[in-house]
């Protein structure tokens, strides 16, 4: 499905009706079929489209509307969260039944966003590459710098409400800018990028290789002067630098996240989070348990696929009193880095 699962990283629609929308809808069923089995299935799906093109309908124009209804019934179903009914009469070959439809609010959101279909508020981030291979200083618009190189390849990378795009030709004309500069930046070198790259967010990142292959990185926030690394181990299934562009993504978010944090003035404490699902309804039934915890204030989505959701975990209390809540409900935790995978 086109662009289905990107990140929700605090998105904030630009209509006010847009938090006032419920994300649910009643739809009366009276179906006929071979038999009443097949006939409530018929039903099911009768009412998952009803309901997700009438909810769609209250975010997004009637021309996006009939875009969404050339989805399949395979693909609308990954929004469905959960259906209850009502006044349910089975026998012979009709169903007849009040569903309620509940759609999941990130996803859908997530989707109309992505596919330009409703607006958010983006973040834009410029991001400096440096490399450092072995035997050689610290590079920056050498030929030889394949860690920007890989950065310019993924060209737009969104993250959430946040787009990051490395530093192409146009700032070459940055006097004095190089690989030395750009890892030690002064006042006036940050200016400058931020001038042509029309954003403060500005991020070096720092890609260092190691002797037995492992790429060290350090990830340098240069309008908040803040600063984070990690190593990206060669095991020797290669994509190295496609892992690292991944988890250096994960750490600016988080960087991110921890600046907003500094500057309010009351704030839910927060952890990123890794869960690795079996298909969307393991998914969907785990979040519901997480966000029904008394302590979890939210839970925003990042990217899904691939087997895995990444995701933002608000809570108040104790950390130790979160992971003894999700331990009670079956849910395990293990550090990694600078994110937790819950299983």
């Amino acid at each position: 499905m086109k662009k289905l699962l990107v990140m929700l990283l605090c998105v904030l629609c630009s209509y006010p009706a847009l938090a006032k929308t419920e994300f649910f809808a009643t739809i009366a069923v009276d179906v006929e079929a071979q038999d009443s089995v097949q006939a409530k299935d018929k039903a099911m799906l009768e009412a998952e489209r009803q309901a997700f093109l009438e909810v769609a309908g209250k975010l997004t124009s009637e021309e996006n509307v009939q875009k969404l209804s050339e989805l399949s019934d395979d693909e609308l179903s990954y929004f469905v969260q959960s259906v209850s009914v009502d006044n349910e009469k089975a026998g012979g070959t009709k169903y007849k039944a009040d569903l309620t439809v509940q759609l999941n609010e990130p996803l859908l959101r997530d989707y109309l966003t992505e596919n330009d279909m409703i607006k958010s508020e983006i973040s834009e981030m410029v991001v400096v590459p440096i490399y450092k291979p072995l035997q050689s200083y610290a590079l920056l618009w050498e030929d030889n710098n394949e860690w920007r190189q890989q950065w310019l390849s993924k060209g737009l990378i969104k993250f959430g409400s946040q787009q990051l795009r490395a530093i192409n030709d146009r700032y070459r004309q940055i006097d004095g800018l190089n690989g030395q500069a750009a890892q030690y930046m002064d006042g006036a070198i940050y200016e400058k990028i931020s001038q042509i790259g029309g954003t403060e967010r500005v991020y070096v990142v720092y890609a260092a290789e190691a002797p037995n292959g492992d790429l060290n990185i350090i990830v340098r926030d240069e309008k908040n002067k803040a600063e984070e690394s990690f190593t990206v181990y060669n095991d020797g299934s290669g994509a190295l630098m496609d892992k690292a562009i991944e988890k250096s993504v994960m750490f600016i978010s988080n960087m991110e996240r921890n600046a907003k944090n500094m500057s309010d003035v009351a704030v839910a404490d927060s952890i990123n989070a890794v869960y690795m699902y079996q298909n969307m309804k393991d998914w969907l039934d785990k979040s519901a348990v997480i966000t029904g915890l008394p302590m979890v204030e939210g839970l925003e989505t990042n990217s899904f696929g691939g087997g895995k959701v990444s995701f933002v975990l608000r809570y108040n209390g104790a950390l130790d009193d979160l992971w003894q809540a999700l331990q009670e409900q079956g849910i395990s935790h293990e550090a990694v880095e600078n994110h937790y995978v819950l299983r």
